[in-house]
């Protein structure tokens, strides 16, 4: 028995182990190379101890500093240092101030405080592609009773209140 169209069959039979191959090659090319993260620069994040004043007075100018360190170094190059400060009541109107820089990593601004209460702190720092903002409270003179209990729930309750970035 002759075969019929032997050459068709032939060209057939090498293009399906042809398209096989290159569905293969194809395959191998496209796999997940794992150490590729590698490759790419891994940033450490930055660590800010905001330095408040033990006891804050009224009508009495402050300091309010923030130590800035990566992987224990002192960062001394940051981009931008500014502190958010706002009464508890009063988001809306929050006073911005710059920070300077003293130099180990040390960064500050003074500010005054003309009212008694309960204030936030946020320390918005720039620096090495990075950006964290961590907020403290501060008291300042005799807050009203009401801030009092305010701050009290929150010494309680430390995970009601998260930092997004």
């Amino acid at each position: 028995m002759k075969i019929k169209n032997w050459g068709v069959t032939k060209v057939k039979i090498v293009f399906h182990f042809f398209s096989i191959f290159i569905f293969l090659l194809l395959l191998s090319a496209c796999t997940v190379d794992t150490s590729t993260g590698n490759l790419y620069k891994q940033s450490q994040p930055l660590e800010v101890d905001m330095i408040l004043p033990k006891s804050t007075s009224l009508n009495k100018e402050q300091v309010i500093k923030i130590q800035l360190t990566q992987e224990g170094k002192k960062v001394d190059d940051a981009a931008a240092i500014q502190f958010e400060i706002w009464k508890k009541e009063t988001h809306e109107d929050h006073e911005v101030v710059k920070a300077k820089h003293e130099g180990n990593g040390i960064y500050f601004a003074e500010k005054t405080f003309n009212e008694d209460g309960l204030y936030y702190i946020k320390a918005d720092v720039r620096a090495r592609d990075l950006h964290v903002m961590p907020t403290k409270q501060v008291i300042v003179g005799n807050p009203s009773e009401e801030e009092l209990n305010a701050l009290q729930q929150k010494t309680e309750h430390p995970h009601g209140d998260h930092n997004h970035h």
